[in-house]
């Protein structure tokens, strides 16, 4: 069973880097040290981790990803931090695009909606819109519902 588990490095240095899941709960947690630890994720789990690196120049690396976990022996994209890898649902690099899909996921839990229960859909629009510099429509409730439903029948 644990050869199927996504996991996900979690790791904070102050002022050079900080590794950690902005969204999503693990099915398990092993702390590794003081500094760092790793999240276990079942297959068909949502959660967004956030890459930033620094040096004594400036950041070097920020990274917003929400990913979808997936058995290994599934087609994966590979992602810094995430092993095997996983199914790339959002991914945003930079300051300005990170901000701005960061500002999406506060979006979504202020309007009463578990981030991590979010249709997987919606965070492809996501995705595409900030790629583009477009505005997000909003997350509706009939959405959830609808995908919700669709995830009822298919289990």
């Amino acid at each position: 069973m644990t050869n199927d588990l996504t996991r996900v490095e979690i790791a904070f240095y102050p002022e050079h880097l900080n590794f950690w899941l902005r969204f999503g709960a693990p099915d398990e947690q092993f702390d590794l040290d003081r500094r760092r630890s790793l999240a276990l994720f079942k297959p068909g789990r949502v959660f967004g981790y956030v890459r930033w690196r620094a040096n004594e120049y400036g950041t070097q690396e920020w990274r917003f990803t929400i990913v979808q976990s997936a058995a290994p022996s599934l087609m994966l994209s590979r992602i810094s931090g995430v092993q095997p890898g996983g199914d790339i649902l959002l991914l945003a690099t930079g300051a300005t695009k990170v901000k701005r899909a960061l500002l999406q996921i506060d979006v979504l839990e202020a309007s009463g909606f578990d981030a991590a229960d979010v249709s997987p859909a919606y965070y492809r629009h996501v995705h595409n819109r900030i790629a583009a510099s477009r505005e997000v429509t909003p997350y509706s409730q009939d959405q959830h519902a609808a995908f919700q439903a669709a995830k009822a029948v298919m289990s």
